[in-house]
């Protein structure tokens, strides 16, 4: 089977899977990233050891049509930032971290530790005008529990998601022909910067759902001065922190805040 990949390197392994699958990869598509927290290199390398071309310019109906001339049976995406065109013949697949049709959107997954809710999923996807909200080809649940951040679901996600695409690249005039609507859903906005901020007052609940749900990535602590704090990783413990919320204590050299019924230690920041 004949296909072009659009991705970075936060699901690189599902390019990995497109191969194992047996497919023809003709060409890779990817973007420009800051090389901090989204990179691609993985992506991009790939395609140079194989001598595949690839481009970080925005995929284009032009580039769809030359694709379907050399053969191309399926353009698949996972992690692409830029909309895929849907005015050719070409068949889309997407990759979504989340189990649609909830959780439609550019970043569910601190969406879902932000909810508290208890379920997520990978789903692959036919890619439509509308976001994230194409028929369904293949879908598969995970637990989301109070222990889990950012950091574990995208690892669980890097898992499952591979294992998803070999088998739609290994059936995929079935599973296309055979593909479910989504029916109604609920789309999620990107985090804004208030909803993952907060304050050593704060209760311990709220503080603990906003470092797990930016782990990795940064919430943002505003102390009573007013200047900020970017925690990348913390840990919340529930209980009588014994001192008044607010406080501030060293521990092993990090710095532990009191909150209103619990603490926050500071694992690592900027």
């Amino acid at each position: 089977m004949k296909v072009a990949y659009a991705g970075f390197d936060l699901l690189y392994p599902c390019l990995e899977a497109l191969e194992r699958a047996g497919c023809e990869i003709l060409r890779v598509f990817t973007y420009p990233t800051d090389g901090v927290y989204e990179f691609t290199t993985d992506v991009t390398g790939f395609a140079e050891r194989r001598g595949i071309p690839w481009t970080d310019r925005r995929v284009t109906s032009a580039d769809m049509y030359a694709l379907l001339d050399q053969g191309c049976e399926a353009f698949f995406s996972a992690g692409y930032i830029y909309k895929i065109p849907v005015d050719t013949p070409m068949r889309c697949a997407n990759v979504h971290p989340a189990l649609l049709p909830i959780g439609r959107g550019p970043w569910p997954m601190p969406c879902t530790i932000l909810r508290g809710l208890g379920q997520s999923g990978v789903t692959v996807h036919k890619v439509e005008a509308s976001l994230d909200t194409g028929d369904i080809l293949l879908q598969e649940p995970f637990p989301v529990t109070a222990a889990d951040d950012l950091e574990t679901m995208t690892e669980t996600i890097r898992a499952i998601a591979p294992r998803l695409v070999e088998r739609t690249a290994r059936d995929f005039d079935a599973l296309w022909d055979a593909a479910r609507p989504q029916g109604p859903g609920e789309y999620w906005k990107e985090p804004a910067e208030e909803e993952r901020t907060f304050v050593p007052t704060d209760r311990a609940e709220r503080v603990d759902r906003i470092v797990r749900a930016f782990a990795g990535f940064g919430s943002i602590l505003r102390l009573g001065d007013g200047s900020d704090r970017t925690v990348l990783r913390g840990r919340v413990s529930f209980g009588d922190p014994g001192a008044a919320p607010g406080s501030v204590r060293m521990e092993d050299g990090k710095p532990v805040y009191a909150l209103d019924g619990g603490w926050l230690t500071v694992l690592d920041q900027r």
